[in-house]
């Protein structure tokens, strides 16, 4: 079973891209546009890889960090909570995920495509006392920053958003105007983008 790759970038959209290895092997493998956004122009890459197996074949999802790789397993194992859902709770940033988490903080999550209230609620039972959530409160509590200031990494999503746009030929000026005023509603970077790119 696959879990890590460094080789060269051949295709990158989007949602996905193709790496070739050494051996001379390509790989597609599913990302978001986080992902996409830090990987543009890159020619070789490391990839934290999850290969899902199932009745209906094989996916290969990569993650910027093991810690990532590690929560979207933990999501996919909630009942309802299928790949493309997973894939969009991702979109978030993981530090936010983690600490709507600890904060019961469910209208963060059902904000997010495809999570209802329901699948909000059940993310937050489920995981709350996950391993990688309690030491996520481990590390803020050692920090002495409490989970609720996580949500200063917005700045850091909006510089990945502002990368992708500019990179796609968006005028940097005028993203950044819509950028420093986005509606509240508009949580992750699969919101976000279209918005921009309406408003443009």
């Amino acid at each position: 079973m696959l879990s890590y790759i460094k080789w060269e970038i051949k295709n990158l959209e989007l949602t996905s891209t193709i790496i070739l290895t050494s051996s001379g092997v390509g790989y597609e493998i599913i990302i978001n546009e986080l992902i996409y956004a830090h990987i543009y122009e890159k020619e070789e890459i490391e990839l934290f890889i999850y290969h899902n197996i199932n009745e209906n074949g094989q996916t290969l999802f990569w993650f910027l960090s093991f810690d990532d790789r590690t929560l979207f397993k933990e999501l996919i194992k909630i009942s309802g909570v299928w790949w493309k859902v997973a894939q969009n709770i991702m979109s978030l940033w993981s530090s936010r995920l983690k600490a709507a988490i600890l904060e019961d903080d469910k209208k963060t999550i059902e904000s997010i495509k495809w999570v209802g209230k329901k699948m909000a609620e059940k993310i937050v039972l489920e995981l709350s006392d996950k391993e990688i959530i309690k030491s996520f409160l481990s590390q803020k509590m050692t920090s002495g920053i409490s989970a609720k200031n996580t949500f200063s990494l917005d700045t850091s999503l909006k510089q990945e958003i502002l990368t992708t746009l500019t990179m796609m030929w968006y005028q940097s000026k005028k993203v950044e105007e819509i950028l420093s005023n986005l509606p509240s509603n508009l949580l992750t970077a699969q919101d976000i983008i279209p918005y921009v790119v309406k408003n443009i």
